[in-house]
């Protein structure tokens, strides 16, 4: 299966509607409508995941974010759901205003 391969910086910035997983766990498995805007807080929250790899499937309308080869997956893997769990709404008002922004 061909894909696309990024950083979630930049799925961020497009305007698509995808599901997104993990290739560790395979949990992951949210739906991503972007584009989505972080704040500066957001992108200080979240920053490492920005640059996480990350592989489009036009074929199968998916995105794997790479975290599996990494001695610290299981983090990697929280962090970023924290992030996408978020964008979807998955957190408290809160913390949502803090670290999203409207595009």
């Amino acid at each position: 299966m061909n894909g696309r391969t990024m950083k979630v910086r930049d799925l961020l910035s497009m305007e698509i509607d995808i599901d997104v997983y993990d290739d560790y766990t395979e949990e992951l498995g949210i739906a991503f409508c972007g584009p989505a805007e972080l704040t500066e807080e957001g992108k200080s929250e979240f920053g490492d995941v920005l640059d996480y790899d990350i592989t489009i499937y036009d074929n199968v309308n998916e995105a794997v974010i790479s975290i599996n080869d990494y001695p610290d997956a299981g983090g990697r893997l929280l962090k970023a759901s924290r992030l996408f769990y978020g964008l979807a709404g998955y957190c408290n008002e809160s913390d949502y205003k803090k670290w999203f922004g409207w595009v």
